[in-house]
Order: C-alpha cells, then structure tokens, then sequence
C-alpha cells in the first residue's frame, strides 16, 4: 500500500495530527539529557489516552526512530508530549 508521508514537527507538547493516520517515524533532537522521554498519544487534544510510542530522550543530540511494516495507527490523531526533547519531529501517513 502506497502513502503519502507528511511529517509534523513541535517544539513543545502539542497535537500535531486531528485525523485518523499512522505513525512512520519520529526525529528527536536534545539539546540537554533528560530522564522524561517522548511519548505519543493516540489523541488529538491532550497527553491522555492509549499510548502509541515512547522514545528515550536521556541522551544529547539527535536520534531516528524507524517504525516498522506500515507504521503504528492512530485512530484519534497524534498528540505528542516532547519530554526532554527539545524538538521532535513525527513522520506519518
């Protein structure tokens, strides 16, 4: 199945898909070594409901996170909660 990959990115914790979709990958950049990691949520308005994906964020500078086959869905859309990351971008589609 073929889609269009498009990519969100935040700085601080914010809902970055409202729709339906799936989760390719994430980008993490941190700039100061934290012990809270990156977690998305399969929600398109706050840090609550079922959990998609955690990513440690406990070491500085940049890291890629590849998920596997056709990704992970998100019915409600996409929030995610930054942690220690001081940016994030998430590739869906």
């Amino acid at each position: 199945m073929q889609t269009d990959v498009k990519a969100a990115y935040t700085e601080s914790d914010a809902a970055v898909v409202t729709f339906r979709t799936r989760v390719k990958g994430l980008f993490v950049v941190v700039n100061s070594a934290g012990a809270n990691p990156v977690v998305l949520y399969d929600n398109a308005s706050a840090a609550e409901g079922n959990v998609l994906l955690k990513a440690g964020a406990n070491a500085v500078g940049a890291s890629t996170v590849l998920v596997p086959g056709q990704g992970i869905v998100a019915q409600n859309g996409i929030y995610v909660d930054t942690g220690s990351a001081a940016q994030v971008t998430v590739f869906y589609g």
